[in-house]
């Protein structure tokens, strides 16, 4: 994971997936540059704007108990990596109650510290073509 590369950010985003859904706090607090800002803009224009800790948070409370199996699709658009600088685009199924929802989102990373770390992400949900 120590490689500036898009195969060591595809799996650092492998890895990032697998902590989140099965609330893996410790590994995403490794994974999370402690300046994150996560922005979660919903289908009505509604934005959401957290820091590391409230995400994180989030999640565990979103997570804790599920079957991580249930929530790893996903369809990965684009990997960049340009120097320290890395950036995901990535379409997620994440059924975690109500309708099921599509997430397309926006990750920007960066190399520091000897590994990727997320700065930034921007998610869009939108309900899942498939399920309507």
């Amino acid at each position: 994971m120590t490689e500036r590369t898009e195969a060591a950010l595809r799996a650092r985003i492998d890895e990032l997936m697998k902590a989140g859904v099965s609330a893996d706090m410790e590994t995403l607090d490794g994974i999370y540059h402690d300046d994150i800002v996560v922005m979660d803009l919903s289908i009505d224009g509604r934005l959401v704007t957290l820091t590391k800790t409230d995400f994180m948070s989030m999640l565990e409370q979103t997570f804790r108990g599920k079957n991580p199996a249930d929530h790893m699709w996903a369809k990965i658009h684009s990997v960049t990596v340009s120097g320290n600088r890395g950036h995901v685009l990535i379409s997620r199924k994440i059924p975690v109650g109500g309708p099921n929802m599509m997430i397309d989102l926006s990750i920007d990373f960066i190399f520091e510290d000897g590994r990727w770390q997320v700065t930034r992400e921007v998610n869009f949900s939108r309900p899942d073509a498939a399920a309507a």
